[in-house]
């Protein structure tokens, strides 16, 4: 039983919440009354780098989980998907309760009797999708309430018009960033499963839930079956990609060079950046298409006013709108695009460094892996907060000389990104 009250929720005020989560924080899963932040089978997934589990890879570049690896497991109502080796430590997970239940070891009827999942892998495609479209109508709502839409010819005209309002407004657009915002829960990745519907943003929920019977078979089971109890939700079960039952049951082993996290995201990922600019692209085609009825009638209510003739715009097209500007114009937008969408990370000065170095690339697709990589480690931009703190600790400290100080800075993020997985 809690000795302290942990039952903060949405409904209290800041300062009261603050230090109610702090209590549960550090003693929501202590046996003794005594801090405890983690124990086995259970890890901190609130923290920084972790919130980014089964979101990024092991070079903290975005993902999207492959469809076609994912497998039906029976839900509590319907079917859940999850990747085919977490539905198989499921499989195992759930057959751990089995005897015990029925020896009368574990208490009946709780959502840790016979655990199944209410919740797995989401498809975020179609969200995304619906959160381009209303960006774009967003958008030619603004240029028919101010009138812009009559002084467009075309689609070079419209391309221009939307980078200024992009770029003068806050929002993201890029799938990249989609991805990696809090519109995608990490458990919608295929590598989680949740066995309560619960609302993790109430603390006593989660109390009663890590108190409830069978709690401590429940955590041990998940261990054995290769899965991490998130502590912040601990009816979501994460699977464990360093665990040894899994790395020994799914690793290719020596057949394969890469570890076994590096060869789950190989193979069970895309990387979300790659169709970033075809998607922009595309949006603009869609919000272009839109409004080409109004520019239209927009035109033909003109017809030879003041003596000067107003042509009908071009008809929308994906290639139009490809075509209304050059591969170094989309290019350099896009390094914008990703800047603006990383808080502004580089100064214009640098911007432009990282263009010419784009533009100098063989083919767009080598050019975007180049961004992507640019922008995937934001803490290592020199200004950043974590760069500025490692900076401080290192001038107080005359162990360290600042000319190693770039390759120390790399080491922590790189050790904080492993921590992940």
């Amino acid at each position: 039983m809690a000795i302290y009250k942990m039952n903060a929720n949405n409904d209290m005020d800041a300062e009261e919440v603050f230090h109610r989560r702090i209590l549960y924080k550090f003693f929501a899963i202590s046996l003794s009354g005594n801090p405890t932040i983690q124990r086995s089978g259970i890890k901190e997934y609130w923290n920084f780098e972790n919130y980014f589990f089964g979101k990024v890879d092991g070079n903290f570049l975005p993902v999207i989980p492959v469809l076609s690896k994912m497998k039906q497991i029976t839900g509590q109502s319907g079917n859940v998907l999850a990747f085919d080796f977490v539905a198989t430590a499921f499989e195992k997970f759930r057959s751990f309760f089995v005897m015990p239940l029925k020896v009368g070891r574990l208490v009946t009827n709780t959502p840790l009797s016979t655990p199944l999942p209410v919740r797995g892998y989401q498809n975020n495609e179609i969200k995304y999708n619906g959160y381009v479209a209303a960006y774009m109508d967003r958008f030619n709502s603004f240029l028919v309430s101010r009138g812009i839409h009559e002084k467009i010819t075309g689609p070079e005209d419209y391309v221009q018009e939307f980078f200024r309002f992009y770029f003068s407004s806050e929002g993201m657009l890029l799938k990249s960033s989609y991805f990696l915002s809090a519109n995608v829960p990490s458990c919608s990745s295929g590598l989680s499963l949740e066995i309560a519907d619960l609302d993790p943003s109430d603390d006593q929920a989660k109390i009663d839930f890590i108190e409830s019977a069978n709690f401590g078979f429940y955590r041990k089971a998940a261990i054995n079956a290769g899965f991490l109890i998130d502590k912040n939700i601990p009816w979501r079960l994460n699977i464990d990609l360093k665990s040894p039952i899994i790395e020994k049951r799914y690793s290719h082993g020596k057949a394969s060079s890469l570890n076994f996290v590096d060869q789950t995201f190989f193979e069970y990922f895309n990387k979300a950046y790659t169709d970033d600019l075809e998607l922009v692209q595309e949006a603009l085609f869609y919000g272009y298409r839109g409004i080409y009825e109004k520019m239209v009638a927009s035109t033909a209510g003109h017809g030879h006013d003041h003596g000067h003739d107003h042509k009908i715009p071009p008809l929308p097209s994906l290639g139009a709108i490809a075509e209304s500007h050059s591969l170094y114009y989309w290019l350099g937008k896009y390094v914008e695009m990703k800047n603006q969408e990383s808080s502004s990370l580089f100064t214009e000065k640098q911007l432009e460094d990282i263009k010419l170095t784009v533009f100098s690339f063989s083919s767009p697709s080598l050019a975007i892996d180049h961004i992507a990589k640019k922008f995937s480690m934001p803490w290592l931009a020199d200004g950043s907060l974590v760069h500025e703190r490692l900076k401080r600790e290192f001038q107080e400290n005359d162990d360290f000389p600042l000319d190693n100080f770039s390759d120390y800075v790399k080491m922590v993020v790189q050790n904080s990104i492993n921590s992940i997985y």
